[in-house]
């Protein structure tokens, strides 16, 4: 077991846990020794010897062992404090023949076995001191059972079992309870048993559960942990109050059942094993987004054992990054895509046309004498008309259609798998709208438009041949009086309008 966790250190409590076992090899070295040296006095008082010096530090091991294990701190100033009384008790030991504070007495007694009788020091000084280390440990372990989760309540009390053993064994044997026989050392390797069935059965220095638990039930995140058979074995405050239930009536159930109601979550990741994907879920009538991490949980033989679920709210950040783009592909004042946006869109009409063949058309339109409106009723209402032609444009187009504002009183439309005959009926809805008059503050008003119109590929290959093209169309159509202009061909729609 020392060996094991000095060289497997996943744990900050592994190296604590080495000394611990260490020093109860020297406890156990020290008690063959002096059962080798029958008949020697001498023998078996190094055998003394060696035990204590074991037994003097192993209360120490153990406290540093349990505090870090339960996530509570010991400086390093205050270890080497509490190492002055195990080092000054084997030199008390050491020079015992001097003052017989540590023996008072030490003779060859039956069968020639050491027998002593202990001194002042021992009962005055060392044996307290190494039963208080050890009733603190035990009860640190005791009360921070109460606050781990079922799940992880089982290492704190093999934890607890195993400190229990030698310390009550040991207290037989100091306070000859069952005879002069000591008894202690022969605990260690029960205490140990236990403690390697906890190491390799549930994994006691992987991790460290008080820490752990400290986080699992802080943390804003929702975390869910499953077994095999998708039976939630732990489940955090965050994730219980997402579900509206407690924690008790969550652990124990079944994945699909506890989130019964969150169906496009069951769907999407009821047996995936390890995965990061966001996904929008409706919860308590609201749009949420949510990011999904799910992490396998593996036995010591690489096979899957559960998958810890992670849930995160992130539609606040969804939220921002939408606003975000809003305010880098769409106009402030219409609301409509702006030029970056209308050339991203173009250039996937492109890539798909080349791929699929299928034709689209771009109408590129202004307001005739809206430089009029500016300057004779300012600059709010000019504002405001462009608005209201950006709304009454929006609403005839179809879906997959685009409406952007180039700058000033410039728009384009990106109109998909549409011919001669298409721009035809648009134009004519879109001039139909536009006519009727629009109520601004005191003033009504009429928009007079001048639209041209390109083809692709026939009036161009990309973006700037087709805008270049319809820049022509538009203007001829604004030397006609306003309407929609064809280049190539004869104007289609043709309107006087006034303002």
């Amino acid at each position: 077991m020392c060996v094991y966790a000095w060289r497997n250190q996943q744990a900050r409590n592994a190296k604590a846990f080495a000394v611990a076992c260490f020093t109860s090899v020297l406890w156990m070295t020290g008690d063959i020794i002096g059962r080798l040296s029958f008949e020697s006095l001498t023998g078996q008082f190094v055998g003394e010897i060696v035990r204590f010096l074991g037994g003097g530090f192993l209360p120490l091991a153990m406290l540093v062992f349990v505090y870090r294990y339960c996530s509570k701190h010991i400086s390093r100033k205050m270890i080497v404090l509490l190492c002055i009384i195990p080092i000054v008790s084997w030199m008390f030991l050491l020079t015992n023949s001097w003052h017989n504070l540590f023996f008072s007495k030490i003779q060859l007694g039956n069968l020639n076995a050491l027998k002593v009788e202990y001194g002042y020091y021992f009962w005055y000084v060392h044996l307290p001191y190494c039963y208080i280390l050890s009733a603190i440990s035990f009860l640190t372990v005791f009360l921070e059972t109460s606050r781990a989760s079922r799940h992880y309540r089982i290492r704190l009390l093999i934890l607890l079992l195993s400190l229990s053993i030698p310390l009550v064994v040991n207290v037989v044997g100091v306070f000859k309870l069952l005879g002069e026989f000591s008894y202690t050392s022969l605990s260690f390797p029960v205490t140990f048993s236990i403690i390697a069935i906890a190491i390799f059965r549930y994994h006691f220095l992987v991790s460290n559960p008080i820490a752990y638990e400290t986080v699992f039930k802080t943390i804003r995140d929702g975390v869910i942990v499953l077994d095999h058979n998708n039976i939630i074995t732990d489940i955090n405050p965050a994730a219980a109050a997402g579900l509206h239930k407690s924690q008790k009536e969550i652990i124990g159930s079944k994945f699909e059942n506890a989130f019964e109601n969150w169906k496009e979550l069951l769907e999407r990741y009821k047996t995936v094993p390890d995965l990061y994907d966001e996904i929008e879920l409706n919860i308590d009538g609201k749009q949420h987004y949510l990011s999904v991490t799910i992490t396998p949980l593996e036995n010591i033989n690489g096979t899957l054992d559960g998958r810890i679920f992670t849930l995160r709210d992130i539609t606040d950040r969804k939220q921002h990054q939408f606003s975000l783009e809003t305010l880098a592909f769409h106009d402030p004042l219409t609301r409509l895509a702006n030029r970056h946006k209308f050339q991203e869109e173009v250039e996937r009409a492109l890539i798909k046309s080349r791929e699929t063949n299928e034709p689209f058309a771009i109408l590129y339109f202004d307001l005739n004498h809206f430089k009029a409106v500016n300057d004779t009723m300012g600059h709010e209402v000019g504002d405001e008309l462009l608005k209201y032609v950006a709304a009454r444009v929006s609403s005839i187009l179809r879906k997959p259609d685009l409406l952007a504002r180039l700058g000033g009183d410039e728009f384009a439309a990106l109109l998909h798998n549409c011919n001669d005959d298409g721009i035809n009926i648009v134009v004519k809805r879109l001039l139909d709208n536009v006519q009727r008059p629009f109520k601004v503050g005191k003033h009504t008003l009429v928009a007079d438009l001048s639209i041209g119109a390109a083809f692709y590929p026939e009036n161009g290959k990309n973006l700037a041949e087709l805008l270049r093209h319809a820049d022509s169309a538009m203007y001829q159509a604004k030397q006609n009086g306003g309407g929609l202009a064809l280049i190539g061909g004869e104007i289609e729609v043709f309107t006087h309008l006034s303002s």
